[in-house]
């Protein structure tokens, strides 16, 4: 049991730990307004994360990730939506103050919504879930007890392990922030808006060659 459970988390850790989106945005979040600014936010992408985890578990992931509709509206919802982050980022750095003033007020709900839609149409985290979890569970050692027995709390040590990943990063950069001249975190805010952007684009990108090939 111990076994599966170290596994599990690993395997969370791995989920989380690729340089996307929600990492990058926990980073910002965390440098702009605080450790608790950035763990609203990954409260939001958590549930998300729950989403496709349960996906993953049930079988039904791989049923989406087929639909040429489904990822049609990942990329072009979640492009947007990183897109709009992006350049909200990008602007906050025009005047730092008050974009921090701004983060202190944001630490319930718009942090919350932000994370779980950021997290809910990125198509990479689909990929994510679907190629390391889904490649957990089909590899189930026979030495761990049945699947069928304690495969939902495999799950839920998963989303603690890619939990406790952007907690260390929200954690990291928070401490790091009363070190960093104001500058250098208008560079980061830039930086961060910068990378939301292209990550946007390239959903974009994405849908666009989808509806250039007819949807097949």
């Amino acid at each position: 049991m111990l076994g599966m459970i170290f596994a599990a988390f690993i395997v969370g850790l791995v989920v989380s730990m690729p340089p996307g989106p929600v990492v990058i945005s926990t980073g910002q979040k965390a440098i702009a307004g605080g450790f608790w600014h950035a763990f609203t936010f990954n409260v939001g992408s958590l549930l998300a994360d729950s989403v496709y985890a349960l996906l993953v578990y049930f079988g039904l992931a791989s049923v989406l990730a087929d639909s040429p509709a489904f990822r049609l509206g990942l990329w072009v919802i979640g492009g947007g939506w990183l897109i709009y982050l992006g350049l909200d980022a990008i602007r906050s750095r025009l005047a730092l103050p008050a974009a921090q003033g701004r983060a202190a007020l944001e630490t319930g709900w718009p942090n919350f919504r932000s994370g779980l839609l950021m997290t809910l149409f990125n198509p990479l985290v689909v990929v994510g879930w679907m190629a390391i979890a889904g490649n957990f569970f089909s590899a189930w050692n026979t030495q761990w007890p049945p699947l069928e027995r304690v495969g939902l709390l495999a799950l839920v040590v998963m989303l603690a392990g890619a939990m406790a990943w952007v907690l260390l990063v929200a954690l990291v950069f928070s401490r790091a922030r009363r070190y960093i001249s104001p500058r250098l975190l208008r560079l980061v805010s830039v930086g961060s808006g910068v990378f939301l952007v292209v990550y946007g684009l390239s959903a974009w990108w994405s849908a666009l060659g989808l509806i250039t090939t007819g949807l097949r």
